[in-house]
């Protein structure tokens, strides 16, 4: 049945509004400490898997030209999480996949979370023959499992395997760690400007390993207890001033222990910082409702209400007619579909 299907996968990106940066014990992806994101809807990673004619896995990746590449070297963090997986769960058949992103990759908005979460996904239902999450938890693979198997690829694909507001928990242990959706029923807008679409010169991955030479990194830790606390708070209140306030604190804080980290991490370029200062003076002199929030690079997601969406894209085209925008939202979570080979 297996070679008369391909398995496909949609998983969103997400953005953290508590980030994780930095990791206790990197091999079991283990994080310094709790995050909380946002699931995105139109940010997504498309991936498709079937049973290979062939003895070994190929991986295709299209880029946003259409100009597709095959990876197979282990040099790849996509090829290293198919053996993974395989070797965690014990399958042997080998896999083509093809997948793409509907947005820039590599630049600052969790491409890795999405793109791993979808592999993931597909690989599995491939291998199982389950043409639904519905059909993957009968066949012994429930959403919290999937979410872990994810952020062994990438941390914050876990995050991605739920919809609306999802809570990572490091726990005391790396066995004790929970991925978890948060009861809040609350649809905001996240529009995406785009500083840049070039790849980081240094990925997260690496920058994780920096942050215990920052010396703001321990002072961080302590606070962010206290900054979860109020974001919950916010997000259960529906209180969008007290929400934004926490999470630009959030976002320069992690900025500022990458500035500080050996080596220096610079992720922010001129353009973040100007139009930073510009979303700020929209909102003290003109009453816009608008908050930022920035990932490990220098685009940046400016959250509000859906209402208020259209007057703050209108608002960037006017004062940055340069910048692209992509203009998204809440999510619901990943698909999983399946469709004959012919």
């Amino acid at each position: 049945m297996h070679k008369q299907y391909i398995f496909t996968a949609e998983v969103p990106s997400n953005i953290a509004l508590i980030k994780y940066w930095g990791k206790r014990d990197a091999a079991q992806q283990w994080p310094e400490n709790d995050s909380l994101s946002m699931t995105l809807d139109s940010a997504r990673t498309h991936t498709s898997a079937q049973i290979a004619a062939s003895g070994s896995d190929v991986i295709r990746r299209a880029d946003g030209q259409g100009v597709v590449t095959a990876y197979t070297s282990s040099s790849d963090k996509a090829v290293r999480h198919l053996a993974f997986l395989r070797r965690e769960l014990g399958f042997s058949a080998a896999l083509e996949i093809a997948t793409h992103n509907t947005f820039p990759t590599g630049c600052g908005i969790a491409s890795s979370a999405s793109g791993l979460g979808a592999l993931t996904l597909a690989a599995i239902a491939a291998w199982t023959g389950s043409a639904s999450l519905t059909e993957l938890e009968t066949a012994d693979f429930p959403r919290e499992r999937l979410a872990h198997l994810a952020r062994m690829g990438s941390g914050s694909a876990g995050r991605s395997l739920f919809g609306g507001y999802v809570a990572w928990h490091a726990g005391s242990s790396p066995s004790a760690q929970r991925i978890e959706p948060l009861a809040v029923d609350w649809p905001l807008t996240d529009i995406i400007a785009l500083v840049s679409r070039q790849e980081k010169a240094v990925g997260s991955s690496a920058g994780h390993l920096t942050v215990r030479s920052s010396p703001l990194f321990l002072p961080r830790l302590a606070g962010l207890p206290a900054r979860l606390r109020l974001v919950e708070a916010a997000l259960a209140a529906h209180d969008l001033p007290a929400l934004g306030h926490a999470i630009e604190a959030e976002a320069l804080e992690m900025h500022a222990v990458m500035l500080s980290s050996e080596p220096r991490l610079a992720y922010l370029q001129p353009r973040t910082s100007e139009l930073l200062a510009w979303l700020r003076q929209q909102r003290e002199e003109q009453g816009l409702a608008a908050y930022f929030t920035i990932d490990a690079g220098p685009n940046v997601h400016i959250i509000c209400a859906p209402h208020t969406a259209p007057e703050v894209v209108q608002r960037l085209n006017t004062a940055f007619p340069d910048l692209a925008l992509i203009t998204d939202r809440t999510g619901q979570g990943p698909l999983l579909y399946r469709r004959p080979t012919h």
